[in-house]
């Protein structure tokens, strides 16, 4: 998902009108957008891509998100195509997907001690621990273990048929924050040049 700012068809009819001064006005005018693509990928990143939000775990799609001129008076901010979060980048917008299991019969997520304090599955499947059993609570079925004849079920994983997820919309809301800086960002390149 990528948000692309264009300039209207009245800003070049204007920057055409003005003659010589017109190409200076629209490299600079271009420039500050540009800049204020910048911007706009900073406030996604720092508004948008932490916290409640979505919780990051390695910071890897919000290292990938930046902001770029495609051509002159065209900026682009989002996530380079061929990038190592090409699978989940859709996270930043506002599209839904239910996922299914390919092969299996049910999707295995880690809960509990099936994590580590920042997120990251321990064990890549219930097979990885082979002294833990099935159990169904409360019409969830579970994976985990027990150590010794009395002590407490400790959940691994909770098997699902499909999981619903729900794009962030991060990308579109950190670019509309942005607006007001990415025009003071413009008006304050094209100063340089008129005012020179």
């Amino acid at each position: 998902m990528m948000v692309s700012l264009e300039m209207g068809p009245e800003f070049e009819a204007v920057v055409s009108k003005i003659s010589s001064m017109g190409a200076a006005i629209a490299e600079a005018a271009s420039k500050g957008l540009g800049k204020g693509a910048d911007i706009a990928a900073t406030t996604v990143i720092r508004d948008y891509l932490s916290g409640q939000s979505l919780k990051r775990r390695t910071g890897s799609l919000s290292r990938s998100v930046q902001g770029w001129l495609a051509a002159p008076l065209d900026a682009v901010v989002g996530v380079r195509p061929n990038q190592a979060v090409d699978r989940y980048k859709w996270l930043l917008g506002d599209e839904e997907k239910t996922i299914t299991p390919k092969k299996a019969k049910f999707l295995t997520i880690p809960i509990g001690e099936g994590l580590t304090r920042a997120g990251v599955p321990r064990y890549s499947s219930p097979r990885q621990r082979p002294d833990g059993f099935f159990v169904k609570v409360g019409g969830r079925l579970l994976f985990g273990y027990k150590r010794g004849k009395k002590g407490k079920f400790r959940a691994l994983f909770t098997l699902v048929k499909s999981v619903f997820v729900q794009g962030t919309g991060a990308l579109y809301d950190g670019v509309l924050d942005s607006l007001d800086d990415i025009g003071s960002s413009m008006e304050t390149e094209i100063g340089k040049v008129t005012e020179s």
